[in-house]
């Protein structure tokens, strides 16, 4: 992936804003627009419904002011009073033409109530002095008459539903009352197909108004199926307005909106319902001439209050300008702040591959160029400080070389002193008195860790016999190199005092000799001076050889078997004394062998442990029956196999010897 720039970054972060932002400010806008919409579908409802209202209050209130001026005219109730006036008959035809003309559906009726005669004209009958018949209480049909009658109210208004014709009529009815005497009945009845067919037409999506009782019954509505032929006959709940709710709740909040708007005059009044399983609105209006309400019925997830057309170019505009905003927030920041960068990028690079004499120049007072000069100081500061630095090392590299020619001057007179001390360390090995005296019957291998060290091994010739052995002093390098020295001394001291032929009591002498050579008070903690020893005395007469041992055991095989005869478990010059014993074994037949512990502790092989006493154990029965020379040889190859890439950790000594009764070096 790409390695992303400063720009981008910031362009980036600028983007992720702006977005965010606008997600913030959707979620937030989307809330508003839900209520907006449900306050906005409130305010619609409000308006349809009253727009309904002055629809039908329209026809019906003009059509009610005709037939009361109709029923108050001066000729009509003069012509009620004196019918048998043919005057007045003529004047009253001429009068009653006029309105009949000007009813909406062309109808009139009047009933003289002294004569109980009822008169009717429309476009199908023609209007005369004929009566159509004669009212009679006796008539249950001529029951509105009487009931009508005896009201007191300034009209009254039936709704009648034709089941044969499925029309609605409205027929007004407006008591002639002379000086306060009833004297007939007159008014006019007209079809609510127009208003019906204007109520209903042009429906609005999720927007259903429809018109209902007082009893909540459904008188007009745009689904047939849910219309009531017949208010007076159909009561139950089914076709009228609660059974379009889906509970109770819904229901008593209908009905008190009902009562509400019964007694708040021509006012809307809008309450929200569940109907078909969401909510959704019903404004109502009552309209008392007719004791109807008018319903507007809107459905929130269907209508379409809000214009979505305006969405796409809003997001639109709102992408160019944040597009734009981008680019102007891009070169603001290229300008401003990534053109200097990079200028202090590429002072800093050449800075980086040592050029020093650099300079960055940014004018301004803001933040780049306090860096600029922040810059340039520190760069100067890299100058004098480089500068001061190489003369530093100039003067030092003089003094280190120095220092080392006198180093490599002290080392050079160490290593030829190290060397004459291995040259003297050599020359107190018995190599050639043991070449001289024992020949072929004897192996040793002798290798120091270091130039000088701290193993040796000895050789004594008298009368008696001669003595073999080997010591591992503490410490290697010129350390045990000097403890050679001292241990060499103490051995050649007690061998004056008791001899060769027991070994375990010049071992004990040895001991006592290397603890009064040192201060004890001095050496006890600081410096180790113990030595392991290994000593063998084998005699001129006899079938027998000696041996006694500090630390160092002695290993024999004569082919077949293979022995260990243990060591004390002292060392000499330990910080406590050490027990050791002298043990006899037999001489003809038997190759022995007495190692230090620089060979058996040797580190090697594939978990790089030590060489091991198994190991050499193993090693000196596979090769007792090879020629001393050839042993040593083996025994050799073998740990320089072992060791592989290992450094060698020790001084290592290893002696190898086979006597024999008849053997003409004793």
């Amino acid at each position: 992936m790409a390695r992303w720039g400063l720009r981008g970054k910031s362009l980036f972060v600028l983007a992720s804003t702006c977005l965010f932002a606008l997600l913030i400010i959707t979620v937030i806008g989307w809330s508003f627009v839900q209520k907006g919409q449900e306050l906005s579908a409130t305010n619609y409802a409000n308006s349809f419904t009253q727009l309904n209202y002055q629809r039908i209050l329209t026809p019906v209130s003009r059509e009610v002011a005709l037939a009361e001026r109709f029923a108050n005219s001066t000729v009509v109730k003069t012509w009620l009073q004196r019918s048998d006036d043919p005057v007045l008959a003529n004047a009253w035809l001429e009068e009653t033409q006029g309105y009949l003309d000007a009813f909406q559906n062309h109808a009139m009726f009047i009933v003289n109530d002294a004569t109980g005669q009822y008169y009717f004209a429309d476009q199908d009958n023609r209007l005369s002095l004929t009566p159509k018949y004669a009212l009679s209480a006796q008539n249950s049909a001529d029951s509105w008459y009487f009931s009508t009658r005896q009201t007191t109210v300034p009209f009254d208004i039936n709704v009648n539903y034709d089941e044969v014709l499925k029309v609605m009529k409205v027929w007004i009815n407006v008591p002639v009352r002379d000086q306060g005497q009833f004297i007939g009945l007159a008014g006019t009845g007209f079809s609510l197909d127009v208003f019906v067919a204007q109520f209903l037409e042009n429906q609005v999506q999720g927007v259903t108004p429809f018109i209902i009782n007082a009893d909540g019954v459904i008188e007009i509505h745009p689904n047939e199926m849910l219309v009531a032929n017949n208010v007076q006959t159909n009561r139950s709940e089914k076709g009228s307005i609660y059974a379009l709710l889906d509970n109770e709740a819904s229901k008593k909040s209908v009905k008190a909106a009902l009562a509400n708007a019964r007694s708040s005059g021509a006012n809307v009044v809008t309450v929200s319902v569940q109907q078909g399983g969401h909510k959704q609105l019903m404004s109502f209006v009552y309209f008392p001439l007719l004791d109807w309400f008018v319903v507007t019925n809107v459905d929130l997830d269907n209508v379409s209050i809000f214009d979505s057309s305006l969405v796409l170019p809003a997001v639109s505009v709102f992408v160019l300008l944040l597009i734009l905003l981008l680019i102007v927030f891009g070169f603001a920041v290229e300008r401003l702040l990534i053109a200097p960068i990079r200028q202090l990028q590429q002072s800093a690079k050449t800075i980086a591959s040592g050029s020093y004499d650099v300079s960055f120049h940014v004018g301004g007072n803001d933040e780049m160029g306090d860096l600029s000069q922040t810059f340039n100081k520190m760069a100067q500061q890299v100058r004098n400080h480089t500068q001061e630095l190489e003369e530093r090392v100039q003067e030092r590299t003089a003094e280190l070389e120095e220092s080392h020619e006198k180093i490599m001057a002290a080392q050079r007179k160490i290593g030829a002193s190290i060397d004459y001390a291995s040259l003297i360390q050599k020359s107190i090995l018995p190599d050639r008195q043991m070449r001289h005296f024992l020949g072929d019957d004897h192996s040793v291998i002798w290798r120091p860790r270091d130039v000088v060290g701290g193993d040796f091994y000895v050789f004594h010739s008298t009368d008696e016999g001669f003595l073999l052995g080997i010591v591992d002093c503490a410490g290697h390098g010129v350390p045990g190199a000097l403890m050679t020295m001292l241990v060499r001394a103490a051995i050649d001291y007690s061998i004056v005092r008791v001899g060769i032929a027991d070994p375990a009591a010049l071992l004990k002498l040895i001991d006592e000799t290397l603890r009064s050579m040192l201060n004890e008070e001095i050496s006890a903690n600081k410096v180790a001076t113990n030595a392991d020893v290994g000593l063998v005395f084998v005699p001129k007469n006899g079938d027998f050889i000696r041996f006694s041992g500090a630390k160092i055991a002695l290993y024999g095989s004569n082919g077949d078997d293979f022995v260990k005869y243990h060591a004390g478990r002292r060392a000499l010059g330990d910080r406590r004394l050490g027990e050791y014993d002298n043990t006899d074994l037999p001489m003809s037949g038997w190759t022995y062998y007495m190692a230090t512990d620089g060979f058996l502790d040797q580190s090697g092989g594939e978990k790089n442990f030590g060489f091991g006493n198994q190991r050499f154990e193993t090693l000196i029965k596979a090769n007792a029956a090879l020629s001393l020379k050839e042993q040593a040889e083996s025994f050799e190859s073998a740990l320089d196999q072992y060791m592989g890439e290992q450094p060698q950790r020790d001084d290592i000594t290893l002696l190898l010897f086979r006597f024999d009764v008849n053997n003409t070096h004793l």
